[in-house]
This record gives C-alpha cells, sequence and structure tokens, in this order.
C-alpha cells in the first residue's frame, strides 16, 4: 500500500512535469548514478542491485536525451579547476565490479557512447569469489533446507519454505551482517554456509554474481569509455576496521588501481555516513586520490567535498517516473 501511494505521488508530479522544472532549477548541480549488476535473466527473488537489462535501457537512453553524460574523473578536474560545466550533468557508476557490467552493460553503453566508472573490489577481481551479500544470496535461493536455526547467533529461526521466505530471511540476515565485525561475519556466513549447502537445488544462480576478470577490464579500458577506481580490496566497511586495516583495504587497492591512469577515484563500501569517517579521508587526501563517493542520496553543487560525493542509488524496483524525478533533483 505504501509503494502504491509513493508511486501514485510520482506519477501525478510527472504528468504536471515537476521533474522538468527542478532538472531546470538545479541545471548547474551535477548527478551521479549507481549501479551494481545488470541482469538480462530474472531470478525469483527481489536482488535490489541487480537491474533488469530493460529498465537499464531506458535509463540510459533517458540520460542521453535529457543529459549531458560525461567522465566523473572529467568532471572533479574541471570543478577542481574552477571550470565552466554543461548543464545538467550526470555521471554513470558501478561499485563492485560484476562480470555483467561487461557482458550485459558495457555493449549498451558502447552503442549509446555513454562514458561510466566501475570501481572494483580488487582483490575478488579475476577470482571465483563473491562478495558476501551475493553468496549468501546464492545459499538462499540454491537449498531445498526448509528453515535455518540461528538462535545460537541471536537471530531465532528462519523459514526458507517459500520464496518469500527466503526474501524475509535474506533481508533481515544481510542487514544484520553489515554491522557485525569482519570475525563474526565470517563465523555466522560460515555456519550458514553449513547447513545450507547440504541440499541443493539443480538450478545454479552464481553466474549472474560473478565479478569481472583483469582480462575483460583490460579490454573494456582499451576504448577509453569506462574508467576505473578503487572500492577497497575485500569490501568492508571501513568504519569497522582499525587504523591499520583500513589504510590497508584503502591503499592496496588504489595501488592496484593506478596502473590504469592518474588521478585515483574511490567509492567507499556500502557507502552511508556511518560506514566511513575522517580517517578515511585522511589517506585518501594522503594518496592524492581525486574523489571518494558515497550513497549519501543527492545532486552534488560546483563546489563539493570531494571526498563526500552524493549519488543516486538506482536499484531494481525503481519506476521510470520515479528515475525522472531523482535525477531531477526534486526530491531524495
Amino acid at each position: 500500500m505504501k509503494n502504491k501511494i509513493k508511486n501514485t505521488i510520482f506519477l501525478v508530479l510527472t504528468m504536471i512535469r515537476a521533474h522538468h522544472f527542478f532538472r531546470m532549477m538545479n541545471r548547474k548541480k551535477f548527478i551521479i548514478l549507481l549501479y551494481h549488476g545488470v541482469l538480462k535473466q530474472k531470478i525469483p527473488v527481489s536482488c535490489w542491485w541487480q537491474l533488469p537489462f530493460e529498465k537499464f535501457k531506458w535509463q540510459l537512453e533517458y540520460l542521453k536525451k535529457h543529459y549531458t553524460v560525461m567522465h566523473l574523473r572529467d568532471v572533479i578536474d574541471k570543478v577542481q579547476r574552477g571550470e565552466h560545466l554543461p548543464d545538467n550533468v550526470a555521471v554513470i557508476t558501478f561499485d563492485d565490479g560484476f562480470e555483467n557490467n561487461y557482458s550485459v552493460a558495457y555493449p549498451l553503453l558502447q552503442e549509446l557512447n555513454l562514458p561510466a566508472t566501475i570501481f572494483l573490489t580488487t582483490d575478488f577481481i579475476g577470482t571465483d569469489q563473491m562478495l558476501w551479500p551475493d553468496k549468501l544470496l546464492i545459499l538462499f535461493l540454491e537449498t531445498k533446507v526448509q528453515e535455518i536455526d540461528l538462535r545460537n547467533f541471536a537471530l531465532g529461526i528462519l523459514d526458507l519454505s517459500s520464496k518469500e521466505a527466503k526474501q524475509k530471511s535474506f533481508n533481515l540476515i544481510s542487514n544484520q551482517l553489515k554491522a557485525l565485525k569482519i570475525d563474526k561475519k565470517k563465523e555466522l556466513i560460515s555456519y550458514i554456509e553449513s547447513i545450507l549447502s547440504k541440499e541443493k537445488i539443480q538450478v545454479p544462480y552464481s553466474d549472474n554474481f560473478k565479478l569481472l576478470s583483469w582480462e575483460q577490464v583490460d579490454f573494456m579500458n582499451e576504448t577509453g569509455l569506462i574508467h576505473w577506481g578503487a572500492h577497497t580490496c575485500t569490501h568492508e566497511i571501513l568504519s569497522n576496521l582499525d587504523d591499520s586495516s583500513l589504510e590497508d583495504e584503502i591503499q592496496k587497492s588504489c595501488c592496484r588501481i593506478s596502473s590504469y591512469g592518474n588521478n585515483l577515484l574511490f567509492a567507499y563500501p556500502n557507502g552511508s555516513k556511518r560506514d566511513f569517517d575522517e580517517r578515511a579521508k585522511v589517506i585518501l587526501q594522503k594518496l592524492n586520490v581525486l574523489c571518494a563517493l558515497t550513497t549519501i542520496s543527492g545532486l552534488n553543487s560546483h563546489f563539493p567535498d570531494a571526498y563526500e560525493l552524493k549519488r543516486i542509488d538506482i536499484d531494481n524496483n525503481m519506476t521510470e517516473n520515479r528515475f525522472k524525478l531523482l535525477c531531477s533533483g526534486a526530491f531524495r
């Protein structure tokens, strides 16, 4: 009911062309859009960070028509030099480095000649490792186990008997895991894997969540259409780390990305205000990183905090009306 009311409001606002008004009012600001993965085939639960191809295609075509899409590095360089930017600048970014960025998203970006920046979780690129949310979701999707007892972790008994139950349980667990320290998180994931891997369905979903190889990165790099940024080594939330681990996560990932050009770019894992702190900013400054991106929602002025840039997070439930309004700056 709540979503229906919101969607009705979005529809009314676009019918009265509110997005055109706000796009004009905010034309001197720039927007940074955050994507993760793009899928051509559906999966049986809602995976907010994997966007259906047709929705992604419509969004890119809309951006090409109504915005000037530029490389992130070029935008920030111009802003810091005090140079003029075109009106209604948009920047396309991807976090994590999913293989489908290459196989699904990249051909469309090429077709429309739209530049983008992909932030790589460097230790996982070129390996068969997955980020823990993807690993957890696959465990839930592929198991035949009907429930899992997590009372030892103060999480009760979780129902896995239906698609809806798996969705609810996954959402609960993934939110809990984000708040845990590394050791506790690994312990819980390992325990879940030991239980859910006992009985599996025959249809594997892991191909949807593979990460890029360095060969694919090199291939996309040759055209100049894709730029690269660091997204830490292992995607740990920086505010959860001690000083030494935090510095390693940032410095080593930036070092690996530096081979793809100067003016380093960075994106904070998870990226909300509580997920990074001043320690991270100090390290980024020492490394002469050009800018760092958050998941704090909103548009960016021409004089932003370069280490706290805002983005518009695009999820797979994003309607066309909501997309238009978010890009215009009508609301966060």
